[in-house]
């Protein structure tokens, strides 16, 4: 079923003669697919019950993969990057998706190309990479801007084992334009990106194919640097919980500080309604650009 998915965009499976009307005893009948998710779901069953099993040290299973690890991270690469049903966004940390929901529902210029208020909730035209264990071990993303290094290098080649390849929507790594983003600026430098600097303005920039770069606007006091945090206003960041300060680079058990995941669950999520979002219209206008421009690009 796999190879007949990542060949040709889609795979078949046995379903019983009855359930199609048939009658009882007919012999099952193929059927097209019309979704990822009877396959995917098998798929994740599989691995976990085997990876559950191996007993080898996260690193060692790593650097010597089981057919059964490397045929998972073909299936989720191939559902994430390959055959993506909509737009995809890569922060570089869990609480990033918070507050662009939060931006999105605010900021209601960018409605309905990013995503629109229906019956109460907030229904986005994009999509942020689920971050759980399972994808940061396998796909090894969710680690910040060092696992950025490492997907920018191979993506390219992964994505050449697919001869299936619809490519359908862009896949965008956004990251602080902060110290930490040095390294990743370097990468894209070496894949022959040019002109990306902390000071550099272009709303994005292509990386490979449908993965391209976006960094948080230039307008920050030193040099031009920022980080995501930087966009809210300096009341909700001198926001107080029990007596202690927020510190987006909070080290764990430092006294009198809190850090992103309370900024964003206890301050940010709570108070969307009032907070001051205007300053991430630039961040999300270059999300809509790169969306723009590659919906022209697919239609030439």
């Amino acid at each position: 079923m796999c190879s007949e998915l990542f060949s040709k965009g889609v795979y078949y499976q046995m379903v019983p003669a009855a359930l199609l009307g048939g009658q009882r005893g007919d012999p099952d009948i193929k059927e097209e697919a019309t979704s990822l998710a009877p396959l995917q779901g098998k798929i994740d069953h599989i691995y976990h019950v085997r990876n559950s099993v191996d007993r080898r040290k996260s690193a060692d299973k790593k650097k010597d993969s089981t057919a059964t690890r490397r045929l998972y991270h073909r299936s989720l690469f191939y559902k994430n990057f390959v055959a993506l049903d909509k737009p995809l966004i890569i922060p570089e940390g869990k609480t990033d998706a918070v507050y662009l929901r939060a931006a999105i529902t605010s900021l209601t210029a960018f409605h309905p190309k990013l995503g629109a208020i229906e019956q109460g909730k907030l229904k986005l035209k994009i999509r942020f990479l689920n971050q759980t264990s399972t994808v940061h071990d396998v796909l090894q993303l969710g680690g910040g801007t060092g696992d950025f290094k490492f997907f920018m290098l191979r993506y390219k080649e992964l994505l050449s084992s697919y001869k299936h390849c619809p490519l359908s929507h862009p896949v965008i790594l956004l990251i602080d334009n902060d110290d930490g983003a040095n390294e990743v600026f370097s990468v894209a430098k070496q894949l022959g990106v040019t002109g990306i600097s902390h000071t550099s303005t272009a709303p994005f920039y292509r990386i490979h194919n449908n993965l391209l770069l976006v960094k948080t606007p230039e307008t920050g006091p030193s040099k031009g640097k920022t980080c995501i945090e930087n966009l809210f206003p300096l009341s909700v960041l001198a926001t107080e919980l029990d007596g202690k300060k927020f510190d987006p680079d909070k080290k764990h058990g430092e006294a009198g500080k809190y850090g992103k995941t309370r900024f964003a669950e206890k301050v940010v999520r709570p108070n969307v309604s009032t907070i001051d979002f205007s300053k991430f219209a630039e961040l999300l206008n270059r999300i809509a650009l790169v969306m723009d421009d590659y919906l022209a690009a697919k239609l030439q």
